[in-house]
């Protein structure tokens, strides 16, 4: 005798449908799992049997064997946990001649422990998207995690605590015991401070902190505005890192889109601890030790890397020049296409990674060129083989570079209760992605000349570009870079047209305006 029960499984931050099939016959007690499991489903043997003679049920005495269909897809974790245990429950219930409901009856998800307790699995969210996509509307999921599975509407969510629970439902349809209710969400989604994510709570003031450093702080509002791409560079102490989690502060809530899309890929990953979406832009910063593996994603399971887990939110890199260079070179096709193609011997993955990257340098090893606070002791080699850490085509992809200074030319004990970009940061911000959000921008099958003319430069704007251009050794990419931060320093000042005063800051902003002491 046997049965089928559906589950599902995860493929890098995808969900994919397996289907639990069960067949019991005689010879001597055996219990096979085939259907090429990893380590942790191989395992679920031992949790499955104890889990099924803890809850009461009688063992088969035969030989059971299990196949996780599709064969050729491998299945990993161990969120087959109870749709093994409730379809081997469910064939010795028809050997012994009763009616068992079909794998139309629901989709059973999560990890058993040996005295049957339904745990939480990894991944839950993107799996029950899937469900969803191919026409499922039930699912059976810990009770823990049931306000992750009702964050997909359409889909009927019955939580459980235990396998008697998931038993009696699946062949009886007894609704398990209510539950208790969950705890009120409030926004904490990401295990960060609650100041840091309530965007009413942001002041202009916040950035009157960084008085000493007007050009970095202006920088960081257009930053924030256009979603550019910003590169920090200054002495130690300058304040580099704190103005990059002040650029965080100032980006929006993220839409019901992303939010669902953001939450989804945290799922995967596993980084989900709260309930509720992930409606703040999730904010990354690994340690310059990372591997190219763990900041692109792959490995042998081909999980999401940073950039992934950054979609949407910002992927700050400190102290950009220690990263590795293979590393920092890897970032180059995820700027340009917001996406990262993985081929592995595991398979093909392609990871949405729209982030925006924020990075801070020194300018030198020491970090003191330039400085009035001490002397720079780094040769002038060395600061051309510190500088050239930092690969040609991955600067050019940087809108915005600024130097910050010491701040020895501010007093030290500057008000900080002005904007130093002047006005109210937050209602030009809003009043800046509205009207950016009513731009199209123009499609890159069209000519540069009128690619450029699509972004809103009238003739005296052109000029200025062109006049800047040759002199500064633009790239193509590089003059269309400028071409959008002119549009956001326009739509900063509530103008649709982009002057030449909106290119000439905007080129200045380039990584080539820098002098060559100033790299």
């Amino acid at each position: 005798m046997g049965t089928v029960v559906r589950t599902g499984g995860l493929q890098g931050i995808d969900g994919c449908q397996v289907n639990v099939e069960v067949d019991l016959c005689r010879g001597l007690p055996a219990f096979h799992l085939v259907g090429l499991p990893n380590t942790a489903v191989r395992e679920s043997r031992e949790r499955v049997l104890a889990a099924v003679r803890n809850s009461g049920y009688r063992l088969p005495a035969g030989r059971v064997t299990v196949n996780l269909a599709p064969a050729d897809v491998r299945k990993e974790g161990s969120g087959h946990d109870l749709a093994i245990a409730v379809a081997v429950v469910a064939a010795e219930r028809a050997r012994l001649g009763e009616t068992v409901p079909g794998p139309e009856r629901g989709v059973l998800l999560g990890e058993l422990s040996l005295f049957g307790e339904v745990r939480p699995v990894r991944g839950l969210l993107p799996i029950v998207l899937d469900v969803r996509s191919r026409g499922g509307t039930t699912v059976a999921v810990p009770a823990g995690q049931a306000w992750e599975a009702r964050l997909v509407p359409g889909i009927e969510v019955v939580a459980v605590r235990s396998l008697r629970e998931a038993v009696d439902w699946y062949l009886r349809g007894t609704a398990p015991a209510a539950e208790r209710p969950e705890r009120e969400d409030r926004g904490r989604t990401d295990g960060r401070d609650r100041d840091l994510e309530t965007p009413a709570r942001l002041r202009p003031l916040q950035l009157g902190h960084l008085a000493q450093q007007p050009l970095a702080c202006r920088a960081a509002i257009v930053a924030a505005a256009g979603r550019h791409h910003l590169l920090l560079l200054g002495p130690p102490g300058a304040g580099k890192t704190r103005l990059a989690h002040l650029l965080w502060q100032l980006l929006p809530d993220l839409t019901p889109e992303e939010a669902l899309a953001v939450t989804r890929i945290h799922s995967a990953a596993g980084l989900l601890t709260t309930p509720g979406l992930v409606r703040r832009p999730p904010l990354r910063a690994p340690h310059h030790t990372i591997t190219t593996a763990g900041l692109l994603g792959g490995g042998a399971r081909l999980r999401p890397g940073e950039v992934t887990l950054a979609h949407r939110g910002i992927l700050l890199l400190d102290e950009l020049p220690e990263f590795g260079g293979q590393t920092l070179d890897a970032l180059r096709e995820p700027l340009t296409e917001g996406v990262v193609r993985i081929a592995r011997n595991a398979g093909h993955c392609a990871f949405p990674a729209s982030f925006q990257l924020v990075a801070t340098a020194n300018a030198c090893r020491c970090g003191f060129v330039g400085s009035r606070v001490r002397a720079c002791t780094c040769a002038a080699t060395d600061r051309a083989r510190y500088r050239a850490r930092l690969s040609g085509p991955l600067r050019d992809r940087f809108d915005l570079t600024v130097e910050m200074g010491d701040g020895q030319s501010a007093p030290l004990l500057a008000p900080v209760g002005q904007d130093p970009a002047g006005g109210s940061a937050q209602a030009c911000l809003q009043e800046a992605r509205r009207l950016l959000g009513e731009f199209r921008p123009p499609p890159a099958a069209w000519p540069l000349a009128r690619r450029i003319r699509g972004h809103g430069l009238d003739q005296a704007a052109v000029d200025v570009l062109e006049r800047s251009r040759v002199p500064l050794g633009l790239s193509i990419r590089g003059v269309l870079r400028a071409c959008r931060v002119a549009r956001t320093i326009a739509a900063l000042d509530g103008r649709r047209e982009v002057i030449a005063a909106d290119v000439q800051e905007a080129v200045q902003y380039r990584y080539e305006a820098l002098g060559q002491d100033d790299a």
